[in-house]
C-alpha cells in the first residue's frame, strides 16, 4: 500500500531534480554575466569617491542628481528623445521590412537567394569597414553624382544636421536585416507544408496567407526581437562612434553613446559614480517596461491556433 505514495515522492524529487538542472544555467548566467560583472557599478551609484583623500563614503546623492540631470537638463531630454525615436524608428521601419523580405525569400520568389545573400552581407563585415564605406558614399559619392549629372552642390549628407538623422536611422536598418531576416526566414522554412498549402486551396492570397498563417507561426521569434529591442533602448548607442568617435551631433545623440564617451573620457574614478547612477535609474525603468511589453504581446499577439 506504501508503493504508490513512494512512487509519488520519487516522481516529484525527479522532477524538482530536473527543474533545479533546467534553471540552473540560466540563474549561473544571470548571476555571472550581469550581477558579476555590474556589481562594482551598481556599488559605485552609491558612493561618493574622494580621490584626493583617498576615500569612499556611501550617500543616495548619486542617484538624486542623476535623477534631477536626467528630468531637467535639456540635454538629457533631449538625448532620451532620440533615444525613444531611435528605437521606435529603427524596429517600426526594420521589422515590417525583414518580416517582408523574409517571407519572399521564404516562398522562393525571383532572387530570393541574391536577396538572402546582399542582405546577410552587412552582419559579416567589421562595424568600422561598413561604416566607412557607408559614410564615404553619403558624404561624397551621392553629392558627386548630383552636382556632376544635375548641375547641384551639395554637402555631405551625414554633415548636413538636416539629413543626418535620417541617413543614421537608414544605415542602422539596413546593417539590422540580416540577422533578422536569417532568423524569421529559418522561423518560416519550419512552418508545415500542408499548412500553408491548405490555405492556398481554401483561395487566401498572399497577403492573407502571410498574415493569418505565416505570421502567427513565427511570432515567437518576432516577440523575442521585439522584447530584446525594448530592453536595449538606454544602452543602444546607434553605431555614433563608428561615424563621429567622441564628437558626435548633439541632435543624435543617444544614451548608450553618452554614457559610453563620458566613461571613455572620465578623468578619474570620482566621475563614475554619477554615471553608474544614470545606468541604475535606466535599469529601474526599463525592466519593469520591458516585461509589460513581454505580458502585452503575448496576450494580444496572434495565437498559432
Amino acid at each position: 500500500m506504501n508503493r504508490i505514495p513512494n512512487r509519488r515522492t520519487h516522481q516529484k524529487r525527479r522532477d524538482l531534480g530536473f527543474y533545479i538542472l533546467l534553471m540552473a544555467f540560466p540563474v549561473v548566467q544571470f548571476l555571472v554575466f550581469y550581477i558579476g560583472v555590474n556589481a562594482r557599478s551598481i556599488m559605485m551609484a552609491f558612493q561618493k569617491i574622494d580621490v584626493a583623500n583617498h576615500t569612499t563614503t556611501w550617500t543616495m546623492d548619486n542617484i538624486r542628481n542623476a535623477f534631477q540631470m536626467m528630468t531637467e537638463n535639456p540635454q538629457m531630454l533631449s538625448i532620451l528623445s532620440v533615444s525613444l525615436l531611435s528605437y521606435l524608428l529603427t524596429h517600426g521601419i526594420g521589422i515590417p521590412l525583414a518580416l517582408f523580405f523574409s517571407y519572399y525569400i521564404y516562398k522562393k520568389m525571383p532572387l530570393h537567394g541574391f536577396f538572402r545573400v546582399i542582405l546577410f552581407i552587412p552582419s559579416i563585415i567589421s562595424a568600422i569597414v561598413l561604416a566607412t564605406i557607408y559614410q564615404f558614399f553619403v558624404e561624397r559619392a551621392v553629392p558627386g553624382v548630383f552636382s556632376q549629372f544635375f548641375g547641384i552642390k551639395m554637402e555631405g549628407l551625414m554633415v548636413n544636421s538636416d539629413t543626418c538623422y535620417a541617413f543614421l536611422v537608414f544605415y542602422n536598418v539596413l546593417i539590422g536585416f540580416g540577422t533578422s531576416v536569417l532568423m524569421y526566414s529559418n522561423s518560416m522554412s519550419g512552418i508545415s507544408d500542408e499548412l500553408a498549402g491548405a490555405a492556398q486551396i481554401d483561395g487566401a492570397t498572399a497577403f492573407q496567407e502571410f498574415w493569418h498563417v505565416t505570421l502567427p507561426m513565427v511570432f515567437p521569434t518576432l516577440m523575442t526581437f521585439m522584447v530584446a529591442g525594448v530592453a536595449t533602448i538606454f544602452t543602444n548607442h546607434f553605431n555614433l562612434f563608428s561615424f563621429f568617435g567622441e564628437n558626435a551631433p548633439d541632435g543624435v545623440q543617444t544614451y548608450g553613446y553618452y554614457l559610453y564617451v563620458k566613461t571613455q573620457g572620465a578623468k578619474s574614478v570620482a566621475e563614475y559614480p554619477i554615471l553608474s547612477a544614470m545606468g541604475v535609474l535606466m535599469t529601474v525603468v526599463v525592466v519593469p517596461v520591458t516585461m509589460l511589453v513581454k505580458h502585452l504581446l503575448e496576450k494580444h499577439g496572434p495565437s498559432e491556433d
